[in-house]
C-alpha cells in the first residue's frame, strides 16, 4: 500500500465505512495516519538526503525542515505531533475527536 492508500483508509476509518473494534474509530484513523507520515517523510527525506542511514523519526523531520522546505516541515511537525498524541491512551485524557484527526489528516495531504 502507498501512503495515499493508507491515508484514503484512515479516511474510510474515520467516515466509518471501515469499522474498527471497540468504536474507537478517531484514534485507529490517528494510527494509519501517522503509519502514512512516516511513509510520506521516508520518500522525501530519501529524495533531498540519499545514502544515510535509517534516522529516528524525529532526525528525518529535522532534515525534512533543513534540506527540503521549512514550511513542509513544520507541518509535517506539527501533524507527527498531535497524531503522536492522538494514538496513544492516556487514562487520564479524553480520545481524539473525529475533527482533530481529520485536520491532522489535511496536514499530511499538505506533507506530500
Amino acid at each position: 500500500m502507498t501512503a495515499v492508500d493508507v491515508l484514503t483508509m484512515a479516511e474510510a476509518v474515520l467516515d466509518g465505512s471501515v469499522s474498527v473494534p471497540d468504536g474507537n474509530s478517531a484514534r485507529a484513523a490517528a494510527v494509519l495516519a501517522r503509519q502514512a507520515l512516516e511513509e510520506i517523510v521516508d520518500e522525501r527525506c530519501a529524495a533531498v538526503a540519499p545514502g544515510l542511514a535509517r534516522p529516528s523519526m524525529r532526525s528525518r523531520l529535522i532534515i525534512l525542515t533543513a534540506l527540503d522546505d521549512a514550511d513542509v516541515g513544520a507541518c509535517a511537525q506539527a501533524a507527527w505531533d498531535g497524531l503522536s498524541r492522538a494514538c496513544h491512551h492516556h487514562s487520564y485524557e479524553l480520545q481524539p475527536t473525529a475533527g482533530e484527526v481529520r485536520d491532522l489528516m489535511g496536514l499530511v495531504r499538505s506533507v506530500r
